[in-house]
């Protein structure tokens, strides 16, 4: 059955390895899956699919562009960055017209992550200023949390009115979205937190989280009831994690180069895809799970056949 669902039988396109091209930090599927918005030092830019032709180049004031994220209605994308020690900033442009909504200054340092909450009423963004920030879905700022004591580096909305946040100080902090507070520290991880993805599916609890670390390990959880279910051990660690849409498997982009799905209830790594020779730092899976786009080091972009 696995091999069935899972077979990686091609890469369709793959940028040359120019090393004067920045690294691919993001990624975003259109919810047609027939374009990829991706972002990087270079700026915004859309390609079409499945052979990543060039299609077009976003205005944009982001200096670095950390994070990007449509909305569940696919008519909003969200871009996360900023400019290091002097302002976080994220900029809400309009599919497919591609204009400007809304450009907010969140904080005075760099965002990393951008979560959409699933009615798209609300925005969750993650920043070096240790803090977590709460918009609307017109990017107004709504309420900002503190408590981490390092680089909030991951935001993920629960379903239930909770939301997970992640941090370099190697812990998941899970909120009530409603009253803001601070419901449970989850501290099992050694080394800091690269991301935390929701596992799609019910809409009732209990709900599961995946998070990745610099410890080389993805764990699984509970993070309402603040239970660790199991864990998975990698060869490398993984620096951007996503559920497939079914929510059967997780796919991880790993700093070795591969891409390894992982089976979240035996925690056994059930494909190992080498797509590079470093670090890739942003996976993105389209919206009927056929497609599986990576970037990464020196410009690179692969799409990969994962069904």
């Amino acid at each position: 059955m696995l091999a069935r669902i899972f077979l990686i039988a091609s890469v369709f396109a793959a940028s040359p390895l120019d090393a004067a091209e920045p690294p691919i930090t993001s990624a975003t599927f259109t919810l047609d899956g027939k374009s990829i918005v991706v972002g990087s030092q270079s700026g915004l830019k859309v390609y079409a699919l499945p052979d990543l032709a060039k299609q077009r180049t976003l205005d944009t004031s982001l200096t670095h562009i950390n994070d990007l994220a449509f909305s569940p209605d696919g008519k909003t994308i969200a871009a996360v960055g900023g400019q290091a020690a002097e302002s976080g900033d994220i900029e809400l442009l309009a599919w497919p017209e591609l204009s400007l909504v809304r450009r907010q200054t969140v904080g005075e340092d760099l965002l990393y992550r951008v979560a959409w909450r699933n009615d798209c009423e609300m925005i969750g963004v993650a920043g070096s200023d240790h803090s977590i920030s709460l918009l609307d879905g017109s990017a107004h700022i709504v309420h900002q949390l503190e408590g981490h004591s390092q680089d909030v580096v991951a935001v993920a909305f629960l379903p239930d009115g909770y939301f997970v946040s992640g941090s370099r100080d190697s812990t998941l902090r899970v909120w009530q979205q409603s009253s803001k507070d601070l419901i449970r520290t989850l501290n099992n991880h050694t080394n800091e937190i690269h991301d935390v993805a929701a596992r799609p599916g019910p809409t009732k609890p209990p709900h599961v989280i995946a998070s990745s670390s610099a410890d080389r390990t993805v764990r699984f959880w509970l993070p309402v009831r603040g239970r660790l279910m199991r864990f998975a051990k990698l060869p490398s660690a993984a620096l951007d994690i996503e559920w497939t849409s079914d929510g059967a498997m997780l796919v991880a982009a790993c700093a070795d180069g591969h891409v390894r799905i992982i089976d979240p209830d035996t925690v056994q790594i059930v494909r190992d895809v080498e797509v590079g020779n470093g670090w890739l730092y942003t996976i993105a899976i389209s919206p009927n799970g056929d497609d599986l786009f990576v970037g990464g080091v020196n410009g690179l972009m692969q799409v990969v056949k994962i069904r």
